[in-house]
């Protein structure tokens, strides 16, 4: 076996590691059997497939959106993908909705926004060819929604206000039991998709003009980029709330490591040491709960910001 499987293989021991750390820190003495199993399969549980999920789906999303824009800097909310699901949940929480809300949830309205998202960027794509032009609509994009929400912030009431703020920290104990299937069937189905993509992916690390030329088709794989990209952000975003530099950091640390532009093992990679950091992160997190409450969110911003402004310094 090669270095490169055996660091593949060494993280799959390491992750495997983790779950039971995980499952280790976040066990609750119980009084009884019945009690212990009703707390792992309603809390403990979801909140492990949580770290799994969002840390291996966030990390192929920014690989796909890398390879799309040739642009290390691009990650899964470049496109405001994101940024269309925390503003229709934004509406419902500070637009004054209750019933609404409570109806349709906020895991259908995250994904509705993410969904919307996706396809105004894709009709964009076809009438902006260049990469560089449409990552800056993407950007304008998600400035705007920022904009409309702020507005809505002063607009709503101080419950409102802290009710978004919380949702929009980002956190892994959202997802109940019975979510768990979904969230599992999306991720799947998104995987599978990316996987059926590789040789296409390998062939536009050449540029899609060069990857037209070998016969891939550019437009169809554009789209999937989007539409992949719009499934793993927008049911993320919608269980787990918005997660910061995961998507973003933890492709460029797998070009780093591996030396490769072979998507396959990129694609392993993103999986394993994705899911291997968020949980990680979520340890740390429940570690520290006795002293001090950190959100996900933030613990995400300490650890991938630092290696990101890294990043930019070295390639400057």
């Amino acid at each position: 076996m090669n270095r490169k499987g055996l660091l593949l293989l060494l993280l799959a021991l390491v992750l495997l590691l983790s779950c039971f750390l995980h499952i280790q820190f976040t066990e609750v003495s119980s009084t009884s059997a019945a009690q212990a199993n009703v707390l792992w399969w309603e809390f403990r549980f979801p909140r492990l497939i949580s770290a799994l999920v969002a840390g291996a789906g966030l990390s192929l999303s920014g690989l796909l959106m890398q390879n799309l824009f040739r642009n290390p800097m691009a990650g899964p909310y470049v496109l405001g993908i994101n940024s269309g699901a925390s503003l229709t949940t934004a509406l419902l929480m500070l637009g004054g909705f209750p019933l609404m809300l409570h109806n349709f949830g906020l895991v259908g309205s995250s994904l509705l926004g993410a969904f919307l998202a996706a396809a105004f960027m894709f009709f964009v794509s076809w009438r902006v060819q260049q990469t560089t032009g449409l990552l800056l609509v993407g950007l304008m994009f998600a400035s705007f929604t920022g904009s409309i929400e702020s507005v809505l912030q002063s607009w709503a009431s101080p419950e409102q206000v802290k009710q978004f703020f919380l949702w929009n920290m980002g956190s892994l104990q959202q997802l109940s039991a019975a979510q768990v299937p979904w969230l599992l069937t999306l991720f799947t189905v998104a995987l599978l998709w990316s996987l059926l993509l590789i040789r296409s992916l390998n062939a536009f690390v050449l540029g899609q003009d060069q990857a037209f030329q070998l016969g891939v088709r550019t437009q169809r794989v554009r789209f999937s980029m989007l539409a992949i990209t719009a499934l793993l952000a927008g049911s993320i975003t919608a269980y787990c709330g918005p997660i910061a530099f995961v998507g973003l950091a933890i492709p460029n640390l797998g070009r780093q490591l591996l030396r490769t532009q072979d998507h396959f093992l990129l694609i392993i990679f993103c999986l394993l040491f994705g899911a291997l950091f968020l949980l990680g992160c979520d340890i740390l997190s429940v570690y520290l709960e006795p002293y001090f409450s950190l959100p996900i969110n933030v613990l995400t911003s300490l650890i991938g910001a630092p290696y990101i402004a890294y990043l930019v310094l070295r390639r400057s």
